[in-house]
């Protein structure tokens, strides 16, 4: 038996989500419902014990040897290995010796070979012992000496009349395999409503793996999730389970970002640590990024951290202003960052496009445009042709549409992509999804190269999801939280062990990347 703390189910994804297998020593449950996948991934943990050198057993409740032979001989799994043993238990009604005319159909543990039933250590000549709570206990402490254990299904052995005896027999079998032995067990059940095996058992076990078959449109698609993990910080993402014969079952996808080799990207990482991860590096150079809030999120600290970083690169800075960044805000929030704005906007270093006119035009470096030719002219005059400067913009890109129109904003995000952003450029647009139609918020997630969302949760609490992007956790949540000092907002690091699409990566010496 492997001295390793986890049991590998033979799938590298879901490994990974386990952070690195199933808890040796301990019972875990995969639950779900008919043809999610439960039987496949049950014989694949197995499977991978065999391949370690691990003495496995498979006790199927619902099938004769034959069935599961039939079942399985289309994988590459090594049912023939003497390291794996395979037993038909089975809740049936049968004769005892309390009732040898078979007149009450007493319930009677029997194991099965592919004709009939043999008592084995169990039989007094042809009566079999009753199913209770000890008959089962004793009969489970017959494997608690194996390193792998599945119990497919539980529903099987779910013949006792109330649900609070059946539970407390399961953690009775539970603590025989674990506790009395070493065997890591994975036990099946299908979901059923209320007051179900699965439901019964999830309490009882160590962990839980959540199978699942939904529709996606018209076809059907299998997912696994790992709803519960005693003392892991596992992945909790639902990723979908394939299932196909010459690899098994296994979770997809493993990567949810573009290779390294066909990346045409940089980053500017912001100097948020948790934040700068969680986007892959920083947020996309070269291309427009979208910073979606719901209205009431803080946005103000993550984009004055956007301007403090491209100030530290030596940018030029131009701001099409939210509300919360006319000129106090802006001026507060770039000192916090130790940044004067009115020197800034002096020694053209940053300009502001203001379309909602809580500037003064008058003041250097601000542009007062009222059409969307006006907002090209601004542009150009910010930073002309020919000039080497790298531009970050940071565009509220709700004035465009409340000041300008929805066809104009259209026009203009076209512009700024196909006329104004260079490789080593930083392009970012704000918007809050409520306050304009559904066909520009898909228009503008649409031509965005990566989407950021950030939003308040009922409890309060601040969280911000990559949604979309050609690298970094894409679709992980993570927690935001205000510090008293730079760069006073900390931002909930992805989990280490999930897949880093950063790590050790190069790209093209035209997108560059870092500070």
């Amino acid at each position: 038996m492997s001295d390793d703390a986890t049991a590998s189910v033979g799938d590298e994804v879901l490994d990974r989500m386990l952070r690195g297998g199933l808890p040796r020593g301990q019972t875990t449950l995969a639950r779900g419902g008919p043809g999610t996948g439960k039987s496949t991934l049950s014989m694949q943990f197995l499977d991978a014990g065999v391949r370690a050198g691990e003495r496995c057993l498979y006790v199927t409740t619902e099938q004769t040897l034959d069935d599961v032979a039939q079942s399985f001989a289309a994988f590459p799994f090594a049912l023939d290995d003497d390291r794996l043993d395979v037993l038909s238990l089975h809740a049936t009604p049968g004769v005892t010796l309390d009732d040898p005319d078979g007149a009450e159909e007493t319930l009677t543990l029997q194991r099965l070979d592919d004709d009939a039933s043999v008592g084995g250590d169990l039989a007094f000549g042809e009566y079999t012992r009753p199913l209770t709570p000890g008959t089962l206990r004793e009969e489970f402490r017959r494997y608690a000496d194996y390193d792998r254990v599945v119990v497919d299904s539980a529903n099987g052995l779910a013949g006792f009349t109330d649900a609070h005896t059946y539970r407390r027999v399961v953690l009775d079998v539970i603590a025989t395999l674990t506790d009395e032995g070493s065997a890591t067990a994975l036990f099946t059940a299908e979901d059923g409503g209320a007051d179900s095996v699965g439901d019964l058992l999830q309490y009882a076990a160590h962990g839980v793996l959540a199978l699942s078959r939904e529709r996606v449109r018209d076809d059907s698609h299998r997912f696994v999730e790992v709803a519960k993990l005693r003392g892991v910080d596992h992945d909790t993402r639902r990723l979908e389970l394939h299932i196909d014969a010459e690899r098994g079952a296994r979770a997809v996808p493993g990567r949810r970002s573009q290779p390294p080799a066909v990346k045409t990207h940089g980053h500017r990482p912001v100097g948020v640590a948790g934040f700068d991860q969680l986007v892959g590096g920083g947020i996309v150079a070269g291309a427009g990024v979208l910073f979606e809030h719901d209205g009431t999120a803080n946005v103000s600290t993550f984009l004055g951290s956007i301007l403090r970083a491209a100030l530290d690169r030596g940018d030029r800075v131009a701001v099409v202003p939210t509300i919360h960044l006319r000129p106090h805000g802006l001026r507060t929030v770039l000192s916090g960052f130790g940044y004067d704005a009115d020197e800034l906007l002096a020694d053209g270093r940053l300009h502001v496009v203001d379309l909602i006119g809580t500037w003064d035009a008058d003041c250097e470096g601000v542009h007062a445009p009222e059409r969307a030719a006006e907002v090209r002219e601004a542009f150009a005059a910010i930073r002309p042709e020919g000039d080497d400067a790298d531009l970050t913009s940071l565009v509220n890109a709700d004035a465009y549409v409340n000041a300008l129109s929805p066809a104009a904003t259209r026009e203009l995000r076209y512009h700024e992509e196909s006329r104004l952003v260079r490789p080593a450029d930083t392009l970012v647009h704000v918007h809050n999804p409520g306050v304009a139609t559904d066909e520009v918020s898909a228009f503008l997630e649409n031509t965005a190269e990566q989407v950021i969302e950030t939003w308040l949760s009922e409890s309060g609490l601040q969280y911000v999801q990559l949604r979309k992007s050609p690298c970094g956790f894409v679709g992980t949540t993570s927690l935001v939280e205000y510090l008293e000092e730079e760069p006073f907002v900390a931002v909930q690091e992805p989990p280490t062990d999930r897949e880093n699409p950063m790590a050790d990566e190069t790209y093209p010496d035209e997108y560059p990347s870092g500070e």
